[in-house]
């Protein structure tokens, strides 16, 4: 399968990254450490290496992925909702049966 990555791609990667931190550390929000953002900015860059690769983003991928409890992984997509860098749609589960939240890179996102 051929790669989605032209040759710009890792500066581009660099330089989405480097915005992104920028925009998460520095917007402070009250009750928030700078802990919190940090692994917000974290996630929100292998969030777009997922994106660029077409992966769908769900909460369960990136649970098993980063080994993560799954209530860090909500509060942290819930955390980048509230910052417009990330909204959902829900889809029907690949079984079939219920609902899973599919997550995508915002406009903001995409524009930093």
């Amino acid at each position: 399968m051929p790669s989605p990555y032209a040759a710009d791609t890792p500066l581009k990667t660099l330089i989405f990254v480097a915005k992104l931190m920028d925009c998460i550390v520095e917007d402070e929000r009250e009750g928030e450490t700078a802990s919190h953002r940090l692994k917000q900015a974290g996630i929100m860059s292998y969030i777009y290496m997922m994106h660029l690769n077409g992966e769908k983003i769900t909460v369960s991928k990136l649970k098993d992925r980063l080994k993560a409890p799954r209530q860090v992984i909500v509060e942290l997509f819930k955390s980048l909702e509230e910052r417009g860098l990330l909204t959902h749609s829900t889809e029907t589960h690949d079984g079939g049966r219920g609902r899973v939240f599919v997550y995508a890179l915002a406009d903001k996102a995409l524009s930093l």
